[in-house]
């Protein structure tokens, strides 16, 4: 050590090694809070939900058996107020009217922006919801209308909304 070199010890190579661990660990803990801050984790119950396939399979055959279709349409208003049209016809194109028709429209990775919407028929067959302060961003929306002892009608679509 005569010459100014420094010399690597035991010790060196352990504080080395511990410091890289350290940063390791401090980055993945990290990492997991994030993860577990941003996603509240299984939304729903999973297991139930594949239980009830065959149910939701047959329902969509009946659905499909209905024919029926909606177009949306969606106008931002001052405020960041929104207001949603539905358009819901029947396989002959013809406006379907008297169905109690309900949304809901929430983000796409986590459950605590999700909003109702309560439609109501402003013409027939066009059923419109007002929801205020809908922040932009993408958002997932669905929507089900019934009639009278018709099969429900389900439908779901993204939204990106500026």
């Amino acid at each position: 050590m005569s010459n100014g070199e420094a010399k690597l010890t035991g010790f060196h190579v352990l504080m080395i090694l511990l410091a890289m661990f350290g940063v390791v660990f401090a980055v993945n803990g990290y990492f997991i809070y994030m993860a577990n801050k941003t996603n509240s984790g299984e939304i729903g119950h999973a297991y139930l939900e594949g239980l009830k396939f065959n149910e939701k399979l047959e329902a969509r055959a009946k659905q499909s058996e209905l024919g029926w279709s909606m177009e949306l349409g969606f106008q931002r208003g001052a405020g960041g107020d929104a207001l949603f049209i539905a358009d819901v016809k029947d396989r002959d194109g013809k406006p379907v009217t008297g169905a109690i028709m309900n949304g809901k429209i929430g983000r796409l990775v986590e459950s605590k922006d999700d909003k109702n919407l309560d439609f109501k028929e402003i013409e027939p067959g066009k059923y419109s919801a007002h929801l205020s302060n809908l922040e932009s961003g993408k958002w997932s929306f669905t929507a089900s209308a019934v009639k009278d002892n018709l099969p429900k009608f389900e439908t779901e679509t993204r939204l990106s909304i500026r």
